[in-house]
């Protein structure tokens, strides 16, 4: 029977050499012979009917055909190995949670608390994964993904984790002559910094301080919270962040804070298909994760 597609090891070959950008290194990352992992690349361009490599100095590189051919089936060699190590894991009752996750509450929230979890399923092994774009959905191989919004993305069901309450806060270098920001008003001349995707959070913050809320519509946009917090440790202007981004900066007095905190719609959410919750290691880290979020909202404000 003709064969459709190329065989595992004219793949594994082609990744690895993708990844090294040398013969050699491919070779001895795979344990064979460089004359074996060039044979293969061969019968993969030969198969393709198109070259995938060029010399490049004294290693070699993609070509156009090879870096979009590698684009297509990389994530299909990296599915394949998920779902091996899962399996030989699974026969010791241990697991493996694929997560995707916003990475500042990666950093700063979730990586920290991990410890705890590790404590109590020593067994789990999590794979991470670039986070979600607004409109992307989780792939097939991935347990969760948690992201920041409102809650309302299609076809997954979205538990809330925690992130609603806000906080206005500053570094004190941007206190002119070390005076700190006492009032709401003193907003009044100073930048303001904006996530895209909380617009209307300054707009609600300067409603719930009865201050004007022309004061608070202009001011740079940025993408992550994690580039908003430094900014303004930089002293570059005042952010509004969910509090548990900012705990460590505050307790240092990296940052500090301007106003009373605020609760908004938005905030960091585990979002997931039910069936998921048949896996006992991804059920065990629901739970785990929701309580950890049910107690920061308990905490002191």
């Amino acid at each position: 029977m003709k064969r459709t597609c190329p065989t595992i090891q004219e793949l594994l070959a082609f990744d690895a050499v993708a990844r090294h950008e040398s013969l050699t290194r491919a070779a001895m990352s795979l344990c064979i012979s460089v004359s074996a992992v060039s044979k293969q690349i061969s019968a993969l361009e030969s198969y393709l009917g198109r070259p995938l490599l060029q010399k490049y100095g004294r290693g070699v590189q993609l070509t156009t055909a090879g870096l979009e051919y590698l684009a297509r089936v990389s994530p299909s060699l990296r599915t394949l190995e998920a779902a091996t190590f899962e399996f030989r894991a699974g026969r010791t009752g241990a697991g493996l949670i694929s997560l995707a996750c916003v990475p500042t509450f990666l950093t700063k929230w979730l990586i920290p608390r991990l410890i705890d979890f590790r404590r109590l399923h020593a067994g789990v092994t999590f794979s991470f994964s670039q986070h979600l774009a607004e409109t992307d959905s989780p792939s097939a191989d991935m347990d969760a993904a948690i992201r920041y919004g409102a809650g309302d993305w299609p076809r997954v069901r979205s538990d809330y984790i925690a992130g609603k309450e806000f906080v206005c806060v500053y570094s004190p270098l941007i206190a002119p002559k070390g005076r700190l920001l006492r009032s709401a008003a003193d907003v009044a001349g100073e930048t303001l910094l904006h996530h895209d995707q909380a617009p209307l959070a300054w707009r609600h913050w300067a409603q719930d301080h009865s201050i004007d809320e022309a004061l608070t519509l202009a001011g740079p946009r940025f993408v992550q919270y994690s580039a908003i917090i430094q900014a303004a440790i930089s002293g570059l202007g005042l952010a509004l962040v969910p509090k548990i981004l900012v705990e460590e900066e505050l307790t240092q007095r990296v940052l500090l804070t301007l106003g009373q905190p605020l609760e908004l719609e938005h905030g960091h959410y585990l979002c997931f298909d039910n069936a998921r919750l048949d896996r006992p290691a991804f059920a065990a880290f629901r739970s785990w994760i929701l309580a950890q979020g049910q107690m920061q909202s308990r905490g002191p404000l």
